[in-house]
């Protein structure tokens, strides 16, 4: 059925689910070892009782033969005829002894021969009830039948040998049974248990995607969390989290654009106004008013480039959806944006060196422009006088690299995770003009195009570096 939920309704339940699955394995194992010892100590007292019982109806047998023997031998000398009431005795003891005997399962191989001999005896009795004189041959049978018992006797501690050896024997193969049935119980059971783990890891890593997704600010996809009631509600509640956040960034785009527009207006004027102030237009000015009018041009310059870096860096955010891609040669993009700074670096007396590879990447012209204007721009702002700029553009697999190096103060370790951040400037560079938007806007055009833009320390030099990826018909 689509959209049933297999889970159980609270994560509780998961979890107790998984402890009974994982128990019942070794739950089972232990049930079968207690019906296994359960049986096997009924059949061994069985066994124990038949063979005790052996033991004693054989001796009795031989007791009874040999009883029949003696008075036979009495009245062979005596001639009472009260010792063949006594031999009539015996012999019914020596007949029900037999009999119990022969019902035992443990004999049961000797119950064949005990029947012959009773059958032999029968016709002897019969010989001696119709002729009381016919004495020695009874006596001579009865000394066989005494021999017979004997070897019963011995055949009988033997089938109980061989019982005791078949018990031996079992109670090994039940000892192996179990130790092979606990050893399975335990492993399905780890199975079972690294099973629910992944089970368990992969309903929090759903969550952790989740919050990961917010805290990138991607807002796009709903987010929609699979697994018991308690996770799912979660889970509305974060994609109420993030259509919240995505309304406040939209209305935060909206303020934003609606201010930039508003003080557009008013910033030019002021520019427009301490332009013609610096020009003479109203009139010549005292050198502290040219001063003054200075400030407020540049104040006004400062405050007009920080509107622009807002505005582009809220289409940054946005950007990869607007993107118009064209095959851009890199090199040759990085040669023009180098040309636009030559001034700027002649001022300084800066060396650049370098060595460009001629590859090519599809993208937007603006946003790429933008990534390496930024790169090259911001070398040549930190970049003491009379140092040396290194560009390397070279490629990797299928992504285009580009290294930027200057000899500037570098980036503090502390710091390295925040210079991407918008607004952030480095206490060390707050002499220099800025307003630290460019790397940020720099990383938003990279990432659109999926690629990278990252700090690498461990150089001398202040290093950064961008992949852009290339076209995928390049040789």
């Amino acid at each position: 059925m689509p959209g049933m939920n297999l889970y159980p309704r609270s994560f509780l339940r998961l979890i107790l689910v998984g402890w009974l699955l994982t128990a019942l394995p070794l739950l089972i194992a232990i049930s079968f070892a207690s019906v296994s010892l359960t049986r096997f100590a009924a059949r061994s007292e069985i066994a124990l009782q038949q063979t005790a019982e052996a033991t004693r109806l054989s001796r009795k047998h031989d007791e009874d033969v040999f009883l029949m023997e003696r008075i036979l031998l009495q009245y062979e000398a005596l001639r009472d005829p009260s010792l063949l009431d006594d031999f009539r005795v015996a012999r019914a003891a020596w007949l029900q002894s037999g009999a119990a005997f022969a019902q035992l399962p443990l004999v049961q191989p000797l119950a064949h021969r005990l029947e012959q001999a009773q059958a032999a005896e029968a016709a002897i009795y019969s010989q001696l009830t119709g002729d009381p004189h016919n004495v020695p041959a009874a006596l001579e049978h009865l000394s066989r039948l005494r021999l017979d018992a004997q070897g019963m006797i011995a055949e009988a501690d033997r089938l109980a040998e061989a019982e005791r050896q078949s018990f031996r024997g079992a109670a090994e193969a039940l000892q192996q049974q179990m130790l092979i049935a606990i050893s399975l119980a335990f492993l399905l059971a780890v199975l079972l248990f690294w099973a629910g783990q992944r089970i368990v890891a992969q309903l929090f890593r759903g969550v952790e995607r989740a919050v990961i997704a917010l805290g990138n600010n991607l807002l796009e996809r709903p987010i929609e969390l699979k697994g018991t009631d308690d996770l799912r509600w979660i889970g509305k509640r974060l994609d109420w989290l993030r259509k919240r956040m995505l309304a406040l960034q939209e209305e935060r785009t909206r303020i934003l654009r609606h201010v930039s527009h508003e003080l557009k207006t008013p910033l030019a004027a002021l520019r427009e106004g301490s332009s013609l102030l610096s020009d003479g237009v109203a009139g010549p000015l005292s050198p502290q008013q040219e001063k003054i009018a200075g400030i407020m041009q540049g104040n006004v310059l400062r405050l007009q480039g920080l509107i622009d870096g807002l505005l582009k860096l809220q289409q940054a955010e946005h950007v990869r959806d607007r993107i118009e891609p064209e095959n851009l040669r890199l090199d040759e993009l990085i040669q023009q944006i180098l040309a636009t700074h030559k001034l700027a670096a002649r001022d300084k007396r800066l060396r650049i060196t370098g060595k460009l590879a001629p590859l090519t990447v599809t993208g937007g012209r603006e946003e790429v422009t933008t990534i390496i204007d930024n790169l090259l721009s911001n070398a040549i702002k930190f970049s003491p006088p009379q140092g040396t700029i290194r560009v390397h553009l070279s490629r990797d697999h299928q992504n285009a690299v580009l290294d930027v190096m200057d000899e500037g103060p570098g980036v503090p370790a502390e710091e390295r995770k925040m210079i991407f951040e918008p607004f952030y400037r480095s206490p060390g560079t707050k002499a220099i003009a800025g307003v630290g938007l460019g790397l940020a806007i720099a990383r938003e055009f990279a990432t659109a195009h999926r690629g990278t833009l990252e700090y690498l320390p461990g150089t001398d030099a202040t290093h950064f570096r961008a992949t852009l990826p290339l076209t995928t018909n390049h040789p």
